[in-house]
């Protein structure tokens, strides 16, 4: 699941990424403070009545919610309906799909493969599944390791809008690997920085068949899902895996088709509400169910805890490990992963200080349950979480503080396609002003660092390191965060870029404005055949017919309101912004030729001025677009 920071980004970079992609939130949510934006929710009573009211108010289908201490289940909740169209209600037996919480288990799995003294999990992927292609341009001294897979540090791309197909049956995880071959092209040196890649788990599926001997959903069901307690929970979409799973429906309550997983591994696990509410206790209960250690103490206490980044070798201890993230909410810590798939939402959290977890899963792919439902229940839970004693801060010299000041660039983008928008709007200034280090990030507001030592600091509020100051091997001053990675940089070159690429966008949509002036104008000249009407009008037309084209094929995407699946097929919207990128690219291209054509022409020198600029503009935005790969996007085939 995405942090909160990476959603506050500008405008056009949040039209880019609803056009280009969905993204589901990230694994850990630093949504400090959030939940205190509504009114505490203190009981039960309180908790499932707000429920209610917003199941009504936004018309969610169905949905499950539980409350877990470490030695019971404090309440279940169940909500709506598994299927409209049959009228059968939710159950705390029924399945919901939990998408990227399945990286929970998988992470867990290769736990128990540990204990069994099965893996060693720095051995190269290459010496167990020589058979799967990695593009490495490091492979000869930083290959991709098994643990850089668990904890989203090998590279790659995570999976992109097509991660789906809808004919049947099951596709073996052999060909399914082979089919996206494409997402395991490593974009940096392994094993350097956190990036959310579900390709990584996928792969992690298949070493825990080729290590175990066994199916990986039977080893997990053998050795996790039925000493917990999960008897009933399936991984996978086989009719067999859905016979028991709820409805999915969109935001508009329209039911999902039948679709099939390429990523199964990574987040394809039905689970009714009553068993997700066991693996929380078990969480809770540092990897036991009653008196039986299903995973050994010294090995659960690595979940949460990454080892493979610069940021763990310099001393941070949270982030993503084994399929599981930490979080930071109320100043407590808690363990967690969300999931988002077509049709279904979902949530796990676990305290384990104060020992109380939750679990919240819908049948709509509906935000607005997410941002509405979720809150109410982490609100819930965070009344309950003991106060905690906040690290004292060590003395640190203000010229050591001062090093760290500057500009820092994000290097990590989820998605090689959006890493522009990273670099356009993800970065952070670091400052220090008024005795303290200081941190904000583009239109959003500056947030404190608290030294915990001389490179690891923390937010207030929050009982740990949760950030550092690090290097890379070529001496690069990095600053990380359990899910962020940012490097230094001269700080002019975010102020140049943003003006080149916002003025761009400014001057390319002046053309739309202009013409509402001069083609009326025009018109009525022409009309009273004056001769002073506007001369050699190409050099107009053609800049404003290039805009125009982009700006409709980016409005065919918005206006067709696709749900997550269509994204990643070959619908008339998807075809229609493709189409407009190539279109645009020509326009643009020709509008720089007529424009240089106006010097030969008797045009006002205004008039040529600005269709200089204009056409300028049009194709620098067209090398910008096709640099990162967007003129000519076809996201059913990326």
């Amino acid at each position: 699941m995405k942090s909160h920071s990476r959603r506050r980004r500008s405008v056009i970079a949040g039209v880019f990424l609803s056009v280009f992609l969905f993204c589901p939130a990230a694994h850990s949510q630093n949504d400090e403070g959030s939940a205190e934006q509504i009114s505490a929710v203190k009981t039960i009573e309180s908790l499932k009545s707000d429920i209610d009211s917003i199941m009504k108010e936004i018309s969610t289908p169905g949905a499950a919610v539980a409350i877990v201490s470490a030695d019971s289940i404090i309440w279940i909740g169940t909500f709506g309906f598994a299927n409209i169209e049959t009228g059968e209600r939710v159950t705390e037996n029924t399945h919901f799909c939990i998408g990227s919480c399945t990286k929970s288990f998988i992470g867990l799995g290769f736990l128990k493969l540990l204990d069994e003294g099965r893996i060693d999990l720095n051995t190269p992927v290459r010496e167990i599944a020589p058979e799967i292609e990695i593009d490495n341009p490091w492979e000869d001294t930083h290959p991709v390791r098994i643990i850089h897979l668990l904890e989203h540090t090998a590279g790659f791309d995570d999976s992109h809008a097509n991660w789906f197909y809808f004919e049947g049956p099951v596709m073996p995880l052999k060909r399914a690997l082979e089919e996206k071959a494409h997402l395991r092209k490593v974009r940096w040196q392994p094993g350097t920085r956190y990036s959310y890649s579900s390709a990584g788990f996928v792969l992690a599926g298949y070493i825990l068949e080729k290590v175990s001997g066994q199916r990986y959903e039977d080893y997990l069901k053998e050795t996790i899902l039925e000493p917990i307690g999960m008897t009933t929970s399936t991984i996978g979409s086989s009719e067999e895996c859905r016979r028991l799973l709820a409805a999915g429906y969109d935001r508009y309550t329209r039911p999902f088709p039948v679709w099939y997983d390429y990523d199964e591994p990574a987040g394809s696990m039905n689970c009714s509400i009553k068993e997700m509410a066991l693996f929380v206790q078990f969480l809770l209960n540092r990897g036991a169910v009653g008196n039986v250690e299903i995973i050994r103490d010294g090995l659960y206490k690595r979940i949460g805890k990454p080892s493979s980044t610069l940021a763990a070798e310099a001393g941070l201890e949270s982030g993503y490990s084994f399929g599981i993230g930490t979080s930071y909410r109320a100043g407590a810590k808690w363990l967690s992963h969300g999931g988002a798939v077509p049709g279904f939402l979902a949530e796990y959290s676990a305290n384990l200080d104060n020992g109380l977890g939750y679990v919240v899963m819908q049948n709509q792919f509906d935000l607005s349950f997410y941002d509405d439902v979720f809150t109410r229940v982490r609100g819930y839970a965070n009344s309950y979480a003991d106060s905690v004693i906040l690290p004292p801060s060590p003395p640190v010299p203000t010229s050591e503080l001062e090093t760290y000041c500057g500009y820092y660039e994000s290097r990590n983008p989820r998605m090689q396609l959006t890493a522009f928008v990273e670099i356009l709007t993800g970065g952070i200034t670091v400052a220090y002003e008024g005795d303290t280090l200081c941190t904000h990030g583009f239109m959003e507001s500056q947030q404190s660092l608290i030294p915990v030592s001389q490179q690891l600091f923390r937010r207030p509020g929050q009982p740990e390191a949760t950030s550092v100051f690090t290097q890379t091997s070529d001496g690069s001053l990095v600053f990380a965060t359990e899910n962020s990675y940012y490097e230094r940089t001269a700080s002019w070159k975010p102020l140049l870029y943003r003006t080149l690429v916002f003025g761009a966008i400014a001057a390319m949509m002046s053309t739309v404005v202009y013409a509402l002036f001069w083609i009326p104008i025009h018109v009525y000249k022409r009309l009273r055949n004056r001769a002073n009407r506007s001369q050699y009008l190409a050099m107009r037309v053609i800049p404003l017919l290039a805009v125009m084209t982009l700006v409709l094929g980016i409005a065919a995407m918005v206006v067709a309101k696709q749900t997550i699946l269509e994204l990643g097929q070959r619908t008339p919207a998807n075809v229609a912004f493709t189409v407009s990128t190539w279109l645009f690219a020509a326009l643009s291209a020709l509008s720089l030729f007529t424009s240089y054509r106006s010097f030969s022409r008797p045009v006002a020198g205004f008039a040529r001025a600005y269709a200089a600029i204009v056409s300028t503009a049009c194709f620098g935005m067209t090398l910008y677009l096709a640099h990162w790969g967007l003129i000519g996007l076809r996201l059913w085939a990326y």
